[in-house]
């Protein structure tokens, strides 16, 4: 993705309506920060470091009391990317939308769906994972949503490697980044899956940066992949209760200091994550900055934005690939009904095979 999108996975969470009361962060310094989240600096970057935090802090507080007093549904929190600066936040934020080559696109057929579904009570969601300092939310969250689907499919559910995407999706049209660390898009790995396959995280681990692309082990492969019609929930909602978790791309830059809550108000900045569910309130989304970001690694999503849109005018920074549209229409609280979309026909690669 950009610098502004992430993509994620939503799922349906049966979570309390109301997250707990905020903490109060009395006499909370820089130095129990330090300690709680067991990091360390150099003199010149402690210094830095500190100035960042006392700003968060600042802004959790002040969130806070709006949170209390009822004018806000989410908290805000001093986590571990409270002393990260907006510039090294925004790396996180690396996707953008990427056409499918794939004439794949299919409306779904309007039928009642149950008013929750949470496929984590199935079995079918993976632990929450970390990607660290590299761009690389478009990575997990297509690896989560294959590993999601091959759990439908056949039972079993797997630990995929993230790492195969980031090393070896080509990106030419500049799709989200440069690729790698520097952004691409969950379809330009879907399709990556389809015509070469995906290895296990142990036979290439997770290593935050970027590498070359070495001969491996495909372990799952898919047939082609869907996207959902845009901006469509009822579309997005069906998809989620019939074909499984969804891979999705989201406004992301207001979630660095969420705690907890419904979260409505978002910026302008996409990511990618995976939907895994919803309830008629709220769409929860799984993100890639470790379990204790928000709520053990996901964020519930207001769905009282589902029939608004607004106007992207700077598809460079947001979802789109060269050459680049004047403007987009993106749906949903974060953009969350823009760009959805999930691979079809995952299954085990041919044993022994050697991509």
């Amino acid at each position: 993705m950009g610098r502004a999108w992430q993509r994620a996975l939503g799922l349906v969470v049966v979570l309390a309506a109301n997250a707990s009361n905020a903490p109060s962060y009395e006499n909370y310094t820089f130095e129990k920060y330090l300690a709680e989240f067991e990091k360390s600096y150099g003199q010149e970057e402690h210094a830095n470091r500190k100035l960042i935090f006392e700003e968060s802090l600042q802004k959790v507080r002040a969130h806070n009391l709006e949170y209390e007093s009822g004018a806000q549904t989410w908290l805000a929190v001093a986590n571990h990317l409270a002393d990260w600066s907006p510039e090294e936040f925004a790396q996180l934020r690396a996707t953008k939308q990427n056409p499918s080559n794939l004439p794949l696109s299919q409306l779904l057929k309007t039928q009642a769906n149950p008013d929750s579904m949470d496929w984590r009570t199935r079995g079918a969601v993976s632990a929450v994972k970390n990607q660290g300092g590299c761009g690389s939310c478009w990575a997990f969250s297509a690896t989560e949503t294959v590993e999601s689907h091959y759990q439908i499919a056949s039972g079993k559910l797997l630990t995929l490697a993230p790492q195969t995407y980031v090393n070896c999706v080509q990106n030419p049209q500049s799709c989200g980044g440069t690729g790698g660390c520097q952004g691409a898009t969950m379809e330009l790995a879907f399709n990556f899956t389809v015509q070469e396959g995906i290895a296990l995280e142990s036979d290439m681990p997770y290593a935050g940066r970027d590498q070359s692309c070495p001969s491996f082990k495909a372990a799952v492969k898919a047939a082609g992949y869907v996207k959902n019609p845009v901006n469509d929930a009822a579309a997005f909602e069906t998809a989620l209760a019939t074909k499984g978790p969804m891979g999705v791309t989201v406004a992301a830059g207001s979630w660095q200091l969420y705690g907890g809550g419904i979260f409505h108000g978002c910026s302008k900045g996409f990511l990618g994550h995976q939907a895994v569910g919803y309830t008629k309130d709220y769409w929860i989304v799984r993100n890639s900055w470790g379990p204790g970001w928000g709520e053990k690694g996901y964020i519930r999503l207001s769905r009282a934005s589902d029939a608004q849109t607004f106007i992207n005018k700077n598809p460079a920074d947001g979802t789109a690939c060269k050459p680049l549209p004047k403007s987009q229409t993106i749906g949903g609280e974060c953009g969350i009904l823009f760009d959805t979309s999930y691979p079809h026909g995952v299954s085990a690669a041919s044993e022994g095979i050697i991509v």
